[in-house]
């Protein structure tokens, strides 16, 4: 079993590879790498050369975009769809520019006048091209992009003739076959109790996504807000599930974080939630 961890999306990300052979390892980890670091580039939300970027600073609402931006945004519209707006790539998109707000009553006036926009129903998509109603609309793929780094990892390595593996990209895993002749466990921190454990889940051909406020957030006065921006307030302040994709379990622990009320698919498990 070899290991590696390096940075993209502004997470710790880390692979273990069960393979006799070190060569094909550091050579399939390289190539993962290199794609997960072609995706953050590809679809930062604030990485001035990227595509998402572009789209987002929009000269005219209209925009013909790359094969693969069409897919995210296509599949993101199916997302929320199927979670009842919960997931949606607009609502982040749009209200993030209230974030570099100094004080509260400025966020409050910018929330105000953005929240209109900050809906998927605002874009279109046919084929390649993007519509946008208005210019005030723009997406985030942060919940999505990252998912699927880790889904396309997991296809490098079985095409690689690993037959075994995990990959975790800032606590988004997914994993097959064994370690140690038993299934992959993992443990599901403790957002208040870092050293601590809430859970251990076992892994065999599934994923693994937990969503939360705790981590990732910023202050505005006294107030903390998360990096999951909602309109809805808060119920869980975390929430684990797993899934046959990570595609799929980070859209759901995100939705599920959202709105509570949603009753997942039968292929959707909530594992754990922290209220």
């Amino acid at each position: 079993m070899f290991f590696y961890n390096f940075e993209a999306f502004t997470s710790p990300c880390e692979l273990h590879i069960g393979i006799a052979d070190k060569t094909l390892s550091d050579a399939v980890a390289h190539t993962i790498y290199k794609n997960a670091k072609r995706l953050e580039n590809e679809y930062g939300f604030f990485k001035s050369s990227s595509q998402l970027y572009a789209l987002n600073h929009r000269t005219q609402n209209r925009q013909v975009v790359s094969n693969e931006l069409a897919r995210f945004i296509q599949l993101s519209l199916f997302y929320n769809d199927k979670t009842d707006g919960a997931f949606d790539i607009a609502v982040a998109g749009t209200l993030k520019e209230a974030s570099f707000s100094s004080t509260l009553q400025e966020y409050n006036k910018k929330i105000d006048k953005l929240l209109p926009f900050a809906s998927s129903s605002h874009i279109k998509i046919n084929a390649n091209e993007v519509t946008f109603s208005n210019n005030f609309t723009k997406i985030d793929l942060g919940g999505l992009v990252k998912e699927y780094a880790v889904d396309e990892s997991i296809l490098m390595l079985k095409n690689a003739g690993v037959s075994s593996a995990l990959v975790n990209f800032g606590g988004d895993l997914s994993a097959y076959g064994t370690f140690n002749s038993s299934l992959w466990c993992v443990g599901v921190q403790n957002p208040e109790i870092l050293e601590q454990n809430l859970c251990e889940v076992t892994l065999s051909e599934n994923a693994l996504c937990t969503s939360g406020h705790s981590k990732r957030f910023y202050q505005i006065e006294r107030e903390r807000k998360s990096h999951i921006i909602s309109t809805k307030p808060k119920y869980y302040s975390q929430i684990s599930v797993t899934g046959p994709t990570a595609t799929d379990a980070g859209v759901w622990s995100t939705a599920l974080l959202v709105n509570p009320k949603l009753i997942p698919p039968s292929h959707i498990k909530i594992v754990h939630s922290v209220l």
